[in-house]
């Protein structure tokens, strides 16, 4: 969007568009700190939680695109996997999770974000942009909704033991997306008419205290 169109902020249809300059009248209304100790604690707990649940979904996806996964039992699971290709598996999953948030913040801003890992934390964001509730959400569901839907498709399409590793990815995929969720969730919990900074760590809501209705 170009800065000459900014100021008429408030488009005919009623949907705020993302924009790189926040409106004179948007003022700091919430925010959202990820690296908070209780915070991180919760959603450590909310994810293992997360872990056993999207492995028997997953499961059992497989089961019903392949007879013979209802014979595959947890030790069999477990011995197919090497400690070097869960971890492979693992890494490869958190590349790809945080790709599938940078193509969405490109779609909506046509501008590269940022994307950092380290050994505890990989992130995401375009910390200078601020982007409507809808996309938001999008960009914070986009992960869990393109990889799930990537993988489901091509379980029917590879053998036993790179099933195995396919049913471990899109499970670590999933209940590793349990800060997104989170902070889709909160985004969910703020008014509507709101715009949202995403800077990887943290998520700012900025509201208008003059919005015309």
């Amino acid at each position: 969007m170009s800065e000459s169109a900014e100021p008429e902020f408030w488009p005919e249809n009623g949907r705020l568009p993302a924009t790189k300059t926040l409106p004179p009248a948007f003022t700091k209304f919430h925010s959202l700190d990820l690296t908070n100790r209780k915070l991180i604690i919760a959603m450590n707990m909310v994810g293992l939680l997360l872990l056993f649940i999207f492995g028997w979904l997953f499961m059992g996806v497989a089961a019903f695109l392949n007879p013979e996964f209802f014979w595959l039992e947890l030790r069999i699971f477990v011995a197919t996997l090497t400690l070097p290709a869960f971890l492979l598996t693992v890494a490869v999953v958190v590349v790809l999770h945080e790709l599938s948030h940078a193509l969405f913040f490109w779609l909506f801003s046509r501008e590269r974000p940022k994307i950092g890992f380290n050994l505890l934390y990989a992130y995401a964001a375009a910390p200078d942009w601020y982007f409507p509730r809808r996309q938001f959400v999008l960009i914070g569901l986009a992960p869990v909704l393109l990889l799930s839907l990537v993988g489901v498709v091509t379980l029917p399409l590879v053998d036993f033991f790179m099933a195995v590793r396919l049913i471990l990815a899109l499970t670590v995929n999933a209940a590793g997306a349990v800060g997104d969720f989170t902070a889709v969730i909160w985004a969910l919990g703020q008014p509507a008419d709101i715009l949202l900074r995403d800077e990887g760590t943290a998520v700012t809501a900025y509201k208008s205290s003059c919005q015309a209705n």
